[in-house]
């Protein structure tokens, strides 16, 4: 007697229910433990779920309140109201998929043993592939819709341009940007380089935490510091990311990162903004209209925004 599918569906459906809520708390976990830099991020504090909204804001003080400064005891002080606070305005992207499984594969993989083997199969399949794409948005997005922004666009190598709808024509919204003359370990080409730049990128506390660049990039930073190695942090070792140290920095890379590319990263102003009804989303699982078939949709609603991209910088043009 052929089986019921309805009971399959049922079946399917209370075993994904039971599993599905803590998808999007691993695939988090997933990328930050495969990408540093989101590990990194995430370890600031800067993973900011919101409620709604039409675009994501980031609050940017753009100068001082003129009435501090030292005065005699009895001296008046002004009372101004200052307008000195703006917000950079990001907009909401999307990265989403979906899990299918066949109906004769929900057919064949009942009990209770089945089901929920079948099940990690499927989350396993859409975690990978949700953090690889989300890791590669928040390094290499291009920033143009569909893709996110990034490093790449907010730490822009033609640092003038519009980001986070504010022109970059004002220096307090350009990172810092430079290109290697010659070869990074040809008269300590790239020890300067990444001098400058940490230099031109820090106000007197506030500047970049990390570096990140490339494999090669990495390795020629390693060959210059021979018989000089230093390691910096415990935290990022106990997490399982190999890491140089330049003055204070850690020094690591990433794969997302293109060729020939060194970023300084002010994690501490970065944020990985989210909205809460777009986090990491798992629906249930439902019958396809026009496939034998069970589909689930996983879906991330967010951007990569920043309030200080001055104290940010890109080196390019790096080669051997």
């Amino acid at each position: 007697m052929p089986q019921n599918t309805a009971q399959n569906v049922t079946s399917w459906n209370a075993s994904a229910t039971r599993t599905a809520p803590n998808w999007g708390d691993e695939i988090f976990d997933g990328v930050s433990t495969n990408n540093s830099f989101v590990w990194m991020v995430r370890q600031a504090g800067n993973i900011k779920v919101v409620n709604g909204g039409r675009s994501f804001t980031h609050p940017l003080l753009y100068q001082t309140n003129s009435s501090f400064a030292a005065r005699n005891a009895l001296t008046t002080i002004p009372t101004p109201d200052p307008d000195i606070i703006t917000r950079s305005e990001w907009p909401l992207r999307t990265i989403s998929g979906s899990v299918t499984i066949s109906l004769i594969d929900d057919a064949s993989n009942q009990g209770e043993s089945a089901l929920i083997g079948l099940l990690e199969e499927k989350k396993l399949e859409g975690t990978v592939s949700m953090t690889e794409v989300l890791s590669d948005e928040l390094i290499d997005g291009s920033g143009t819709a569909p893709s996110w922004d990034s490093l790449e666009t907010i730490i822009a190598a033609t640092n003038t341009t519009t980001v986070g709808g504010i022109a970059g024509s004002s220096a307090d919204w350009q990172n810092y940007s430079a290109a290697i003359a010659g070869a990074f370990n040809t008269s300590n080409n790239g020890i300067t380089a990444m001098d400058l730049a940490v230099r031109g990128a820090s106000f007197g506390s506030r500047g970049p935490r990390a570096i990140f660049t490339t494999s090669a990039v990495w390795g020629l930073y390693y060959i210059s510091q021979a018989g000089n190695i230093r390691y910096y942090n415990e935290e990022l070792a106990d997490a399982g990311f190999q890491h140089l140290n330049f003055r204070t920095l850690p020094v690591l890379w990433d794969d997302n990162v293109d060729a020939g590319r060194m970023y300084g990263v002010d994690t501490d102003s970065l944020w990985l903004q989210v909205l809460r009804k777009g986090n990491m989303v798992t629906s249930k699982f439902r019958e396809s209209v026009d496939q034998l078939s069970l589909v689930s949709l996983m879906y991330l609603f967010g951007n990569l925004t920043t309030g200080s991209r001055r104290t940010q910088f890109v080196v390019t043009g790096i080669t051997s």
